[in-house]
């Protein structure tokens, strides 16, 4: 048990000792007044029958006084013979019976009293007659008191250790799910999963959000593996080939074409620049670092990106005569337009048509290519990082396989959707962002 709980527990005892004292105590006091107001009454009764001041014989520690009209004692206790009346509460006009408490009074027995007073009307003169017994002490009863007190604390000694022992097996399941959150941490082995309570209830709730939030974690932490490894391989590539044509070019200047040579590197330095700019892309949005948005127009920008592209095919724009706008991120408007063209180019056969329409709410840009197209179940497929197909490593094996899966988390950043459609010959990628920048 921990000093917390020790602390607690004597506290409980201390508070329920105190009560039982109390109630012993206020027990003593009723039957001490009691026993007062049952002393007058029996002197007001012998007064009324014999009409003159009995010997007022009491108990012990019990004094008893009768006062004449005129405040002069005419009868008492033997130990009052000679004193003052007693400094008592008379009864008020309409009353016949006061209660009172004295204290100092040369009384015997106790330095303070409890009181009965009444008054009677002797030949039509009134009459005061007080009864008094000693006040109760701290301990009224010493012995009940020891006896309280022993048993206030084995019953809250009970009771504290019956809770223990409740609240360790309340608290087990937490204590099991702490253990294997431990052994989680120290093996770094995200698999594990703690245990479920069979009684379904709040720490139950709990176990299974751990176990929840263990599994997304362990995904996470897997794609993020996968995710470096990916990247490991992707950069490796380029660097490699750039690496091995700089190599060759100065081993053997004269068989090897500068300008051949020059063109590799440029081409392998692209690539790399290509991957790093996506992955730069990632690094933000996962960051959760804001991006600055204003009113775009998509034609402008896909005419601004058809204009700065090196044409193996030619390029197609379709665009309203009104302005198309859409509020979003320069910069990632400009990079998912980018990437469309740039895989509309790199699969298409002869051509590449762009069609801009306003379709509200929405804003429209359709890129298609007339290449062989994607087969209908990999449609889903080339949106995800690092994926491409066998046709698409075939045409162009220095692509990365980021470019379209960071689009569309772009776009869906822009509340919009990325989709390819079933509109043969070829490819059509479609892309809908919120005219205006409603969502």
């Amino acid at each position: 048990m921990s000093v917390t709980a020790m602390l607690v527990t004597g506290l409980m005892a201390a508070a329920l000792y105190a009560l039982l004292l109390t109630m012993v105590r206020q027990r003593a006091f009723d039957q001490a007044q009691t026993r007062a107001d049952q002393l007058v009454e029996r002197v007001v009764k012998r007064l009324e029958t014999d009409r003159s001041p009995p010997a007022l014989d009491s108990g012990p520690g019990e004094i008893v006084q009768v006062v004449d009209p005129f405040g002069k004692v005419i009868g008492s206790s033997a130990a009052l013979r000679g004193r003052r009346p007693m400094p008592v509460r008379e009864p008020g006009l309409l009353a016949t019976r006061a209660d009172s408490r004295f204290c100092g009074y040369p009384a015997p027995g106790s330095p303070c009293m409890l009181a009965s007073t009444m008054r009677v009307y002797l030949s039509g003169k009134p009459y005061t007659i007080s009864a008094a017994v000693p006040e109760p002490g701290l301990l009224p009863e010493p012995r009940w008191a020891a006896v309280f007190g022993i048993a206030a604390v084995a019953v809250t000694a009970l009771r504290g250790i019956t809770m223990w022992q409740t609240v360790g097996r309340i608290l087990a399941p937490v204590d099991a799910i702490r253990r294997e959150m431990d052994q989680i941490v120290t093996t770094t082995d995200l698999h594990r999963q703690v245990p479920v309570p069979a009684v379904h209830d709040e720490i139950r709730q709990l176990a299974m959000s751990v176990n929840a939030t263990l599994s997304r974690l362990e995904r996470a932490v897997e794609q993020q593996r996968r995710f470096v490894s990916d990247v490991s391989h992707e950069l490796r590539s380029p660097i490699t080939g750039l690496q091995t044509g700089l190599e060759e070019a100065v081993r053997y200047p004269d068989e090897v074409d500068p300008v051949i040579a020059i063109g590799a590197a440029l081409a392998a330095t692209e690539r790399l620049q290509n991957i790093v700019a996506d992955l730069l892309v990632l690094a933000r949005r996962e960051a959760g670092i804001p991006v600055e948005t204003q009113l775009l127009d998509l034609t402008v920008v896909v005419k601004e990106e058809v204009a700065r592209r090196a044409r193996r095919v030619p390029i197609s724009i379709e665009a309203p005569s009104t302005d198309v706008t859409v509020l979003g991120s320069p910069v990632g408007i400009s990079r998912v337009i980018t990437n469309l063209l740039d895989n509309a180019a790199r699969h298409a056969a002869s051509a590449v048509d762009v069609r801009i329409l306003l379709r509200e709410p929405y804003v429209v840009v359709e890129v298609h290519d007339d290449g062989e197209g994607i087969p209908p179940h990999a449609r889903e497929q080339v949106f995800e990082r690092f994926v491409r197909l066998a046709e698409g490593r075939r045409r162009d094996p220095g692509g990365s396989g980021l470019g379209l899966a960071i689009s569309r988390e772009i776009v869906r950043d822009h509340h919009g959707t990325l989709t390819i459609a079933d509109r043969g010959p070829g490819t059509c990628f479609v892309l809908s962002l919120p005219a205006n920048g409603r969502s």
